[in-house]
């Protein structure tokens, strides 16, 4: 079980920092001279592993109040993406707001996403269990 949470949090890793890139990149198009550099992209993969490491274990605790858990998930990723424009001087190339409004962006859509999975994931356990107790109702009659 544990290296399916394992590689849960390396594809989230890869594809939010894909999803990161791909925006960042549609961004940067839109400013004349300015370019991402493969710096960049390591750093925001950097960021993203914590990111994704530290949801990974704020989700293991659970919250009576949705939307604390949902704040907590947000100012985390905000902290880690502030001290990330600190540490790599992303200031110097794009807006501060810029990567926080990205990755907010990013988090709802795979929020959805994983909303979506969890829907699709019942109803296979509710058929599974439909065929179980249709199963049962044979054997008993």
């Amino acid at each position: 079980m544990k290296s399916d949470n394992i590689k849960r949090v390396i594809t989230y890793i890869f594809a939010s920092t894909g999803a990161v890139l791909f925006l960042l990149t549609v961004f940067v198009m839109f400013k004349e001279g300015k370019y991402i550099s493969a710096n960049t992209i390591l750093e925001i993969l950097g960021a993203n592993t914590v990111i994704s490491t530290g949801l990974y274990f704020t989700n293991k605790i659970e919250f009576r109040n949705v939307f604390f858990e949902f704040a907590l998930d947000i100012g985390f990723m905000m902290v880690v993406i502030g001290l990330s424009e600190i540490i790599f001087a992303w200031y110097n190339a794009i807006q501060v707001w810029i990567p926080l409004v990205i990755v907010f962006i990013v988090y709802i859509l795979f929020y959805l996403l994983d909303i979506i999975r969890v829907r699709k994931d019942i109803k296979e356990i509710n058929k599974l269990l439909q065929k179980l107790k249709d199963k049962e109702t044979k054997t008993a009659s």
